[in-house]
C-alpha cells in the first residue's frame, strides 16, 4: 500500500473512530425529533444561518481577491467567489480537507495567468495563512474569556503565534537571512532552487502591501466571528442551552480543532469538538440528543454549501479555466486601452 493510500485509510479510520465516540450514546429517535422540530419551528434560525454562511463566503472571496490584486492577478470578484465555492466543495468532500480545496483553487487560478503560476499558488497559501491568523486571534480572545485556569494554554497559543510571526519576519528579510550561518551554502544546495526562489519572491512581494494584509487579517477575524453567529443560529434552532458568550468561547476552539489535518474531509474533529464543549456541564441523557442534532445540523449546513460548489464545478469544470483566461485577456485589453486593470463592478 502506497503512503498516499495509507494516509487516506488512516484518516478514514480516525474519522470513523471519532464519529463513533461522539454518537455512541445518542438516542437517535430523540435526535431525529429535535432535527424535525428545527425544520418545523426553528426554520427562521436555519435561514439566518444559511444567510450568514453566504456572507462568510462573500467576505472570504473578497479577502482572496485583495490578495490576488497584490500580484496583479485580475480575476473579477464573482469569478473568485465561484472558485471559492468550488474549493469549499473539495475541502468538504475530499480526503485532503482544506488542502484539497486550496489545491483546486490554485489550479484554476493559475490557469488564468500562465505566466504567474507560482504567484497564483502563493495567493492561495497566503489566503489560508491570513485566515489562520484570524482564527488564532479569536481563539486567544476565547481563552482569555474563559478565565485564569486557561491562562497557560492562552500563553502557549500566544507564544506559538509570536514564534510564527518572528519566523515570518526572518523569512521576508533577506538582510537577516544573509547573515545566518550557512545560509548561502543551504541555498546553493536546495533542490528545485529556481522554483523555491520564485515562490519566496512571490511571498516577499507582499512586503509592499502591508496595509492590505492588515485589512485581510481583520476580515479573517470577522469571518470567524460570523462563524460563531452561524453556530448560534443553528444551536437555537435545535434548543442548545448556551448563551452567546459561551458560543463566542467554544466555537473558535472547535474551529482550531477542526483545522487539524488528521481526518477525512475534516469529519470527526468538528463533531468531537462540539460534543466536548457543548456537552460540558450537562448530564441528562436527553441532552445528548440535542447536542447530536446540533452537530448533525452544522455538518448538513457545510455539506449543503459544499454541494453548491460541487454543482458549479460539475456543470462548468471544463469551462472554468477557459472562461477565466478569456476574462484575463479582456481585462488586459481594457487595461491597454486605458480602461484599468480590473473592473470592480463585475
Amino acid at each position: 500500500m502506497s503512503k498516499r493510500h495509507l494516509s487516506v485509510v488512516l484518516k478514514v479510520a480516525i474519522s470513523a473512530g471519532l464519529v463513533y465516540f461522539v454518537f455512541r450514546k445518542v438516542d437517535w429517535r430523540e435526535c431525529s425529533d429535535q432535527m424535525q422540530a428545527a425544520f418545523r419551528e426553528g426554520y427562521g434560525w436555519l435561514i439566518a444561518a444559511v444567510a450568514v454562511t453566504g456572507i462568510i463566503l462573500a467576505v472570504g472571496s473578497w479577502r482572496w481577491t485583495m490578495i490576488l490584486r497584490g500580484h496583479d492577478v485580475a480575476i473579477p470578484y464573482f469569478h473568485a467567489f465561484r472558485l471559492f465555492l468550488v474549493g469549499f466543495f473539495f475541502s468538504q468532500f475530499m480526503p485532503g480537507g482544506l488542502a484539497a480545496g486550496d489545491v483546486i483553487r490554485s489550479y484554476y487560478t493559475a490557469s488564468c495567468s500562465p505566466d504567474k503560476k507560482m504567484e497564483c499558488v502563493a495567493t492561495v497559501v497566503l489566503d489560508r495563512v491570513v485566515g489562520s491568523f484570524g482564527m488564532l486571534t479569536v481563539v486567544v480572545i476565547s481563552l482569555l474569556l474563559l478565565g485564569g485556569k486557561y491562562l497557560v494554554v492562552c500563553l502557549i497559543v500566544i507564544g506559538g503565534t509570536a514564534t510564527i510571526g518572528v519566523g515570518a519576519i526572518l523569512f521576508f528579510s533577506k538582510g537577516i537571512l544573509g547573515k545566518l550561518p550557512f545560509a548561502g551554502w543551504i541555498y546553493e544546495h536546495l533542490p528545485y532552487r529556481e522554483q523555491l526562489s520564485r515562490a519566496y519572491e512571490a511571498f516577499r512581494h507582499y512586503r509592499e502591501h502591508k496595509g492590505e494584509l492588515i485589512v485581510c487579517w481583520a476580515l479573517s477575524v470577522l469571518i470567524h466571528l460570523l462563524l460563531v453567529s452561524v453556530a448560534y443560529c443553528v444551536g437555537n434552532s435545535v434548543g442548545v442551552r448556551a448563551t452567546a458568550p459561551q458560543y463566542l468561547v467554544r466555537v473558535p476552539l472547535v474551529g482550531a480543532i477542526t483545522a487539524l489535518p488528521i481526518t477525512f474531509g475534516n469529519i470527526g474533529t468538528a463533531e468531537f469538538g462540539y460534543d466536548t464543549f457543548f456537552l460540558a456541564g450537562h448530564h441528562p441523557e436527553a441532552y445528548h440528543a440535542v447536542v447530536a442534532a446540533f452537530i448533525l445540523m452544522m455538518r448538513l449546513l457545510w455539506l449543503f454549501v459544499g454541494a453548491i460548489g460541487g454543482l458549479i464545478w460539475w456543470v462548468e469544470k471544463g469551462a472554468i479555466s477557459g472562461r477565466l483566461v478569456q476574462q484575463e485577456d479582456d481585462v488586459s485589453e481594457r487595461g491597454a486601452s486605458g480602461g484599468g486593470a480590473l473592473d470592480d463592478s463585475s
